[in-house]
């Protein structure tokens, strides 16, 4: 009966997609004259929006580079007065170290007296303090006499180690950062006295009061030979500052940088005696507030036109789009199986007739098609009995041998049990004139079955917790226990650890919940979604998955109606829980007003 039935189904359904490709071309041709204006209207905002988009582009970019460049200008002259800066430093360095009282100093140190070295110490720092006062920066310099071992510098009491030429550069500017963030450029001269080197250190903060009065931008000093950010700002993130120096290179250029969702446009040049670069950051919305005024002004404009737009398109849509989308709404419910979409009543004569057309088949249909299933209702319900009036085989013969077992040691008390309960689950299986049962009655049959299972596999227990008041609820026969054989043989047994099988039930707004979980092996994504297909399907697809919970599944929607059912949660390793809910507040079964 499957065969022709599901072979009448493809032909059903290769004639509908046969009409619908025929369908499809003249729908272009059958556009109402209102939906040809809308699309017309559309077409041309969106022509001139693009038009004005194109041209709004086109400024800001021709704004962007007029701007870029008086930026690079302002960043250059910056560039040009540090390097202006340090090459003036280094000139009075280097005069210093043509003077006289200092190239006889080491004389004056190997044959003089205590009183002459004296003297020329002090000769050699008043000079060094006012080469040092000879610029805008403060600095600090220092002589190094190397085989006399005399250092004299123009600090007061500087704190300056030993010179370490192995780890010092000579002849080159190197920054020297310490923790708090300070620190100094320092530049060491070899002179042609082979025992005197000359170093001259820059404070930084020299260059940090250099960068105050700058106000077209946010300035930033990177050192790259360093790879260190001699001036930070405060609202860049810490790890931006590595993405910055990795869009450096070259002498000059710029780059768009993002940070904190703000844009800046970055230029930098190369300070030209030094690895000391100048970074100017501006961000680039104020590249284009020139034009802002403008775009609020067609901004506002396109606004009217798609309010305009909008109020014909509503107004189109209530005298005709909105009936058509009922109808197609309903049509759609419908041809997705649900049987009671029905078309509300409609304003417009034409579509209200098309409505009551639509109402009046699908009735008809519904009407049908409850009697297939109250037919196929009955067919599962004879074949439940035809169930119940069988044991299994395997079934019973475990239980038999287990007696046999247990009676050939004399353990009387396990085979009163195990005939007790076999004996239990037989009597309630053999009903077969019954199509429910109370809920008690149907725990008390799964109990005698757990109770089987439990006699012969000690590593199975089972925790019930049915409250009282619940026992007279009436529920359809076998639905329980297909389930409890489930976690048993796909949940617990494949583990090798204890396993536990747990029924709860509790009451919800409109009905009940009974639950049924173990704490087994349970199932993988792919798994779980294929039961659930396999348990709302009508027509029996996959053998693999077996019949127990669809049918349990198809019994309760039967019986209860659509809004009940069979809901089930797994996952690997974290056991199985089905969840039966029955809505009570739907009309009580077909299967019962059939019957």
């Amino acid at each position: 009966m499957g065969g022709p039935r599901a072979a009448l189904s493809l032909q059903y359904a290769a004639a509908l997609s046969g009409h619908k490709h025929q369908e499809e071309p003249a729908m272009l041709n059958r556009l109402s004259i209102f939906q040809k204006l809308f699309y017309f209207l559309l077409l041309m905002v969106g022509i001139f929006v693009i038009a004005f988009w194109s041209i709004y582009n086109l400024n800001v970019k021709d704004i962007q580079l007029e701007m870029s460049r008086n930026k690079m200008n302002d960043v250059r002259l910056m560039a040009s007065q540090l390097s202006t800066q340090f090459e003036q430093v280094l000139m009075n360095t280097i005069t210093l170290s043509q003077d006289s009282s200092i190239r006889d100093y080491p004389y004056i140190l190997k044959f003089g007296d205590k009183y002459s070295r004296y003297e020329g110490k002090l000769s050699i720092i008043d000079k060094l303090a006012i080469n040092a006062a000879s610029t805008s920066w403060n600095n600090r310099v220092t002589l190094y006499y190397t085989d006399e071992q005399e250092l004299v510098s123009s600090a007061n009491s500087p704190s300056i180690a030993p010179l370490d030429l192995s780890a010092s550069k000579v002849n080159e500017w190197t920054v020297r950062m310490d923790e708090g963030g300070g620190g100094y450029y320092s530049y060491i001269m070899k002179t042609h006295i082979s025992e005197l080197l000359i170093e001259v250190s820059v404070s930084l903060e020299n260059l940090k009061k250099m960068m105050e009065p700058y106000n077209s931008g946010t300035p930033l000093l990177y050192d790259a030979g360093q790879s260190v950010f001699i001036r930070k700002e405060s609202r860049f993130l810490e790890d931006a500052y590595p993405k910055i120096a990795s869009e450096i290179s070259g002498e000059s250029g710029s780059f768009l940088f993002q940070d904190q969702g703000t844009e800046y446009l970055v230029h930098y040049m190369k300070c030209a005696m030094l690895d000391l670069y100048f970074l100017d950051f501006h961000p680039r919305s104020q590249f284009i507030r020139p034009i802002s005024r403008n775009n609020q002004y067609f901004i506002y404009a396109v606004l009217i036109v798609v309010a305009g737009v909008i109020f014909y398109t509503l107004l189109l849509r209530r005298q005709v789009q909105k009936p058509v989308n009922v109808l197609r709404r309903a049509i759609n419910r419908f041809d997705r199986g649900d049987l009671s979409s029905r078309v509300a009543t409609l304003h417009a004569h034409e579509f209200r007739m098309l409505g009551n057309s639509f109402n009046r088949m699908a009735e008809n249909t519904q009407r049908l098609i409850e009697q297939v299933l109250f037919y196929e209702l009955e067919v599962k319900e004879a074949k439940l009995k035809q169930y119940q009036a069988q044991i299994n085989p395997h079934f019973l013969f475990n239980c038999l041998n287990y007696i046999q077992s247990k009676a050939s040691v004399k353990d009387h008390q396990a085979v009163t049990a195990m005939t007790l309960h076999l004996g239990s689950y037989c009597r309630y299986i053999q009903k077969i004139e019954l199509i429910d049962s109370t809920l008690l009655e149907e725990i008390t049959f799964v109990e005698h079955f757990l109770s089987i299972i439990q006699l012969r596999k000690r590593e199975i227990s089972f925790d019930i917790h049915i409250p009282e008041h619940m026992y007279g609820y009436r529920v359809p026969r076998m639905i329980l226990q297909p389930l409890v054989e489930n976690c048993i043989k796909h949940g617990i047994e494949p583990g090798m650890e204890q396993g536990v099988v747990t029924i709860t039930a509790e009451e919800t707004d409109n009905g009940l919940q009974i639950i049924v979980k173990d704490n087994g092996a349970g199932m993988t994504e792919g798994r779980l979604l294929a039961v659930r297909r396999h348990m709302n399907d009508f027509i029996h697809q996959d053998e693999t998955l077996g019949t127990g919970i669809r049918n349990v599944n198809q019994r309760i929607r039967l019986y209860f109606g659509k809004s009940s059912g069979l809901a089930v949660e797994s996952m690997p390793s974290g056991g199985t829980c089905y969840r039966i809910h029955i809505d009570n507040g739907e009309d009580n079964n077909a299967a019962n007003s059939a019957g």
